[in-house]
């Protein structure tokens, strides 16, 4: 998956999750310590949220980070640039924690 392809996969997954609980963008940003400007950016997906931005974008979503991240096998993070691979990486090896420790692996 391209960078580009993967922003835009991010931004919708957090685009589905805001609305289904009913906030706005203008909320979400101010809950997340981001303008509304950012979270349009961010669900358009020309704006890359920092690893600790969408950590804190899925606290105030009520979700896992990495139900904010688009299905991407280990494979595919390394066609990614350097630093989205590594954070790719580093989700998906907690993921995998968090399901061998809840049972669900």
């Amino acid at each position: 998956m391209e960078e580009k392809a993967f922003n835009a996969a991010v931004g919708r997954l957090i685009r589905e999750a805001r609305t289904r609980i009913g906030l706005t963008q203008e909320l979400l940003g101010r809950r997340a310590g981001l303008s509304r400007g950012s979270i349009t950016n961010i669900e358009s997906g020309t704006q890359a949220p920092p690893l600790y931005r969408l950590v804190r974008i899925a606290a105030v979503l009520n979700v896992q980070p990495t139900d904010l991240l688009p299905p991407l096998v280990p494979e595919e993070a390394a066609g990614l640039p350097a630093r989205h691979a590594a954070d790719v990486a580093s989700v998906w090896s907690e993921a995998e924690k968090l399901k061998d420790a809840h049972g669900q692996g």
